[in-house]
């Protein structure tokens, strides 16, 4: 898995750091109707505040999912749970049909230590 560290800029309105990378990962529905519903889906980054995942599972805005990273020993998984905030068809429908915005919730210091040493997401420095 290659990863690619994008670089902070003044015209980028993100305020958190991302990681590009391409990872299949597990994701879990979490809505009344649908819930416990899962999906494959293509990991294509992340950050401390959400995640761009490719899938063939048709989604809606709004809709509530769990995310399942795992750790570089592939030891255990951590679940992020958020909610889709964008959601678009995919032109490298090879990856998945949509392509979805994921807006991570409840994010505690816990997640975000996993997410800083198993995807080599730091902080972003102060200026």
């Amino acid at each position: 898995m290659k990863k690619i560290l994008r670089p902070h800029t003044k015209n980028n309105k993100r305020t958190n750091r991302r990681v590009v990378m391409v990872k299949s990962i597990k994701g879990r529905i979490a809505d009344p109707i649908r819930d416990g519903e899962e999906f494959r889906a293509q990991l294509v980054n992340v950050s401390s505040t959400g995640a761009q995942i490719y899938s063939n599972k048709a989604l809606d805005n709004n809709t509530g999912i769990a995310l399942e990273l795992d750790s570089l020993d592939g030891s255990h998984l951590v679940s992020y749970a958020g909610k889709v905030v964008w959601a678009r068809k995919n032109p490298m429908k090879s990856m998945g049909r949509y392509a979805y915005g994921v807006n991570f919730e409840r994010i505690t210091p816990e997640h975000i230590k996993f997410l800083e040493t198993n995807y080599s997401l730091s902080p972003v420095p102060e200026e």
